[in-house]
């Protein structure tokens, strides 16, 4: 009789263990509770050992999921990453290089979010659309008989194509605000092509004349920045790469240029060394966002 009177107490114990809810933290502590109240930004929770005690309250965002006494499962790792969170938000942005134009070329970028933490984007660089850069070379103009400036009169196009992955947007305030779906840390692997035909010097009969070439690259690329996003309109870009350059430079030094076998400036990026080479890239893209948002969608249709 004394044996099952202890093993009934033994399972109505295990029993009322079981009986508790469980909180998983993302720091990896787990809080033995009985959860009084499932708020939109907060949990509210008596601890195990002290039911009659105070009530505690811990915010959303620092939990993984709470396990019911039921067996139910209420889970939050993801709730950062929920697309109804960014319905009402423009999704896309038209960006431009902002100091591209002062080296020789316009680069225009295009974003379009695909979910919360990626976005794809496509660039379109019109090189020579911008400052013609001037060498400190000159060379012999056997028309006028002077000595004329050198400058490098690049024209043509080069094309990029990213997958950009963003960090989980932050977490603004205890009323379940969150940032742009657009905003934040990334990295994006990128490549580059482009093409295009510059002014060169090069030495002919014991003179140095000019001449002119047609140049391709590629590059491929690992792009890390960080993305803002300005009272719902305006997008600030800050971004480097670092990646591998190709081209079809062989000139054996007969060249006077910016580009040649050993070191290049191709625009969307520089090459260091003999292709294929290391290859970097930086810059700073304001844009403006695009599209209409949902709340304002749904306003209209309601007049």
């Amino acid at each position: 009789m004394r044996t099952c009177l202890i093993l009934f107490a033994f399972l109505m114990g295990s029993l009322a263990l079981q009986a508790q809810d469980r909180i998983y933290k993302k720091d990896g502590k787990i809080i033995a509770a009985k959860v009084t109240e499932v708020g939109v930004d907060e949990v509210k929770y008596l601890l195990e050992e002290d039911p009659t005690g105070p009530v505690y309250a811990i915010e959303k965002i620092q939990l993984i999921k709470i396990v019911f006494a039921n067996g139910r499962v209420e889970s939050y790792h993801q709730q950062l990453k929920d697309p109804s969170l960014y319905a009402d938000q423009k999704k896309s942005a038209l960006k431009l290089n902002f100091l591209s134009p002062l080296f020789g070329h316009t680069l225009l970028t295009y974003e379009k979010s695909q979910a919360p933490g990626r976005s794809i984007e496509m660039s379109l660089s019109l090189i020579g659309l911008g400052k013609n850069i001037s060498f400190d070379d000159y060379y012999y103009d056997p028309v006028t008989g002077l000595s004329m400036e050198y400058r490098r009169g690049a024209v043509g196009a080069a094309v990029g194509f990213g997958y950009k992955f963003i960090k989980t947007p932050d977490f603004l305030n205890r009323n379940i605000r969150y940032a742009h779906i657009l905003q934040g840390s990334y990295f994006k692997p990128v490549a580059y092509l482009g093409t295009y035909s510059e002014n060169i010097i090069v030495q002919k009969n014991n003179s140095v004349e000019k001449d002119r070439r047609t140049l391709v690259y590629g590059t491929l690329m690992m792009e890390f920045g960080k993305q803002w996003v300005v009272a719902d309109r305006v997008v600030l870009d800050m971004f480097f790469g670092v990646g591998y350059g190709f081209d079809n430079v062989n000139d054996n030094g007969s060249y006077n240029s910016y580009a040649d076998e050993y070191a290049a400036y191709h625009y969307t990026n520089i090459k260091l060394g003999k292709a294929p080479a290391l290859a970097l890239n930086t810059g700073f893209r304001i844009g403006i966002l695009l599209g209409q948002e949902k709340s304002s969608l749904s306003s209209s249709s309601s007049r």
